[in-house]
């Protein structure tokens, strides 16, 4: 699937504008059309695919191209309409698209890589194709002749690539979490230096060659601001998301950095404003503050007659301390730190309540985020990915007396076949022992219940679906429920049906999730509460 957002300043939410639809696999990148009114996307289904908006609203593929292998990344040039496809047997395909978005030529077929190709960007200053892949290399073509101009080898996988087309310096990421620098030449290369501060993969790199900036995402989870153009080695750590960090992107004119996780999280960061740099983790064979040995300290363990410690170290100072001399939690944005981390005592004290305020904002994209491109001129943001939703068919609450309280069909069905299906739930469900599993097979769904109270909350998705996921969403229904209501109980579900049904309205569209957000939905709800009471009032006022 492929999701257009609009990027609004950061104060606002990103408003989903449209959702594009219609690969029947993965799609693995999106860019929108410059000035135009489009997105192409390219998946695992081997498919290349325009999209043009039409006076409906809705967007529909102009361009539908078959290549012969899974397409796997992706770079346009607008000006000459130029693109660029990597594909899974390391092959890269070039096409010319018409003025129109009608038609697409295909031009050249460049042998650049022996497996997955991962990255790659156009230059046409030099009129080269850069390029890394699974084949843990980085090679670079010219697009004139199609010949093989140079390549260089890693140690492991190269991820993802960002080229200076002014100085023909590229970067590339690799599995091991370390940056290499390259100077390309037409039939040579040199390696400038390699940059090491992740401690995973990187899954994204973005250049700024306006200030010469580099910033990188990896599977730890963080962001690294590197300084290239400083010359000083200055690093900033940004710690703002809690899966691996996929696609990056800086904002000039604005100061903004966007990052986005496989999670579905999309963090803003405000980066015109002082930041520290995050310490050295000092090293210390006992507590830097209370001088207890660590565990590994035989020598003064015993001497003093007593126990190691567990070795920890606080993120402002960066000085060795055991748990007893870290036991507070804090956040400190001005060094990147958007989530609590351990601190001193000592560092705790000095933090005052201004420093905590967050120099970031978090949204949800409410899907896995692979990749990313924006139009900042109209703030517009494309992403793709896989969905981590889940696909609901029905939602059944019903009592341990088979009673029904509340149904939601997804999905349409007859009223014949509606009560074979609730009679058959209530049978399965309510037959089996306490503790038993909450999954069950029947027919071709897959049947998760779980049971609060008196009330078995019973939902049916399709086989692919993550079971585990549908329990934090019945769990997450409960809960908004309980905010309501109050500590909610069957009685408020029979005699309130009216409201149980709004509040799952605002929470699940289509057997989807449209919000996780408990306080989204409550103002939802309290909007709808006082519109209700406004209408009344109106109502029961005399017409005279």
């Amino acid at each position: 699937m492929a999701a257009e957002i609009h990027s609004r300043p950061q104060t606002s939410r990103p408003v989903l504008l449209n959702k594009i639809e219609g690969h029947s696999d993965a799609v693995n990148a999106a860019v929108l059309i410059p000035k135009e009114d489009g997105v192409i996307t390219v998946g695992e289904d081997r498919t290349i695919r325009v999209w043009l908006k039409r006076d409906s609203g809705q967007y529909w593929p102009s361009i539908y191209h078959t290549v012969s292998s899974p397409c796997s990344c992706m770079s346009y040039h607008h000006d000459s309409r130029r693109i660029f496809i990597g594909q899974d047997n390391g092959a890269i395909v070039e096409f010319l698209i018409s003025e129109d978005f009608n038609k697409m030529n295909h031009v050249k077929t460049y042998p650049a890589h022996q497996s997955r190709v991962s990255d790659m960007m156009f230059s046409l200053e030099s009129e080269w194709v850069v390029s890394t892949g699974h084949d843990k290399s980085v090679s670079w073509m010219c697009t004139q002749s199609g010949s093989m101009l140079g390549r260089h080898y890693f140690t492991s996988w190269a991820s993802c690539l960002q080229y200076d087309h002014d100085t023909q310096h590229a970067f590339v990421g690799d599995y091991s979490g370390q940056i290499t620098l390259l100077k390309l030449e037409r039939q040579t290369y040199s390696t400038i230096t390699t940059l090491k501060g992740h401690e995973g993969s990187i899954g994204a790199l973005w250049w700024d060659p306006v200030q010469r900036l580099l910033f990188s995402g990896a599977s730890d989870h963080s962001v690294i601001m590197w300084d290239i153009g400083g010359r000083k080695g200055r690093t900033l750590l940004l710690q703002g998301h809690h899966e691996r960090v996929q696609a990056v992107r800086y904002l000039q004119l604005t100061r903004q950095l966007l990052s986005c996780s496989a999670d579905g999280g999309i963090t803003v960061w405000n980066m015109d404003t002082p930041r520290e740099e995050a310490p050295q983790w000092l090293d210390s064979d006992s507590c830097q503050k209370c001088e207890q040995p660590f565990f590994w300290n035989i020598k003064q363990m015993w001497d003093n007659k007593t126990l190691g410690l567990r070795q920890h170290h606080c993120r402002k100072c960066g000085k060795a301390v055991c748990g007893k001399c870290s036991s507070k939690r804090s956040t400190y944005p001005i060094m990147g730190f958007e989530f609590q981390v351990r601190v001193c005592d000592a560092c705790f004290d000095t933090i005052k309540e201004e420093d905590r305020t967050p120099l970031a904002t978090f949204h949800e994209g409410k899907h896995n985020i692979a990749h990313m491109d924006m139009d900042p001129s109209r703030g517009l943001m494309v992403t793709c990915g896989s969905d981590r939703i889940v696909k609901m068919h029905f939602l059944l609450l019903f009592s341990r007396q088979g009673r029904m309280r509340l149904q939601k069909w997804f999905t349409p069905l007859t009223e014949r076949e509606k009560k074979k299906v609730i009679r058959d739930m209530t049978t399965m469900v309510l037959a089996r022992p306490p503790r038993s599993c909450s999954f069950l097979q029947w027919r071709d769904l897959k049947i998760v219940y779980k049971r609060y109270a008196s009330l078995y909350f019973c939902a049916g998705l399709e086989d692919q679906d993550n079971e585990l996921l549908t329990l934090e969403v019945l769990h997450r229904y409960v809960e908004l429920l309980d905010k309501y209501f109050g500590n909610v109980c069957e009685l408020d579900i029979i005699f309130n049906f009216e409201k149980a049904y709004y509040i799952l309205d605002e929470f699940l569209m289509g057997g989807e999730i449209l919000d996780t957000s408990k306080d989204e939905v409550g103002v939802s709800v309290e909007e709808a509460d006082t519109l209700q009471e406004t209408m009344e009032e109106y109502m029961n006022k005399p017409t005279y």
